[in-house]
């Protein structure tokens, strides 16, 4: 039982100690050098912006594979009659199907439809969207 209160009492000195410490020692401004080449980044940043790096096909051909598997299945369950939880699967799947969308838009750099409610026009958009881009799936 002595040793934790020793442990307390040693880190709340610890504690205090590097309170005074930061408050003796005031913050050095920084070396005239470190200034300039700050300015010299600062600088560089404004002439030369760092572009947006282009997507990687990869990811697009990975997002347009899973788009055509989610679709498939939502074909799938829309024609067989007797699913079990069958609108409870649909609205999952149409769910998983609208972010995937959203995603390939993104990608894809289409403008965002003014109504952010999902919805079968809103669907319909964003398929006719990402067709013009080449998009198949």
């Amino acid at each position: 039982m002595v040793w934790l209160a020793s442990l307390c009492v040693f880190l709340l000195l610890c504690v205090l100690l590097g309170g005074l410490l930061g408050l003796l020692v005031p913050d050095r401004p920084p070396a005239r050098w470190q200034r300039a080449l700050e300015r010299a980044a600062a600088l560089r940043a404004r002439l030369r912006p760092v572009k947006p790096a282009e997507p990687d096909p990869f990811d697009t051909l990975r997002l347009q594979t899973r788009l055509g598997t989610v679709s498939t299945k939502i074909r799938s369950i829309e024609s067989t009659p007797h699913v079990y939880a069958r609108a409870h699967r649909l609205m999952a799947l149409e769910a998983a199907y609208d972010d995937l969308l959203d995603e390939a838009c993104r990608l894809a750099g289409c403008p965002d439809p003014p109504d952010a409610k999902r919805s079968e026009a809103k669907r319909w958009e964003e398929e006719q969207a990402l067709a013009a881009r080449g998009w198949t799936w």
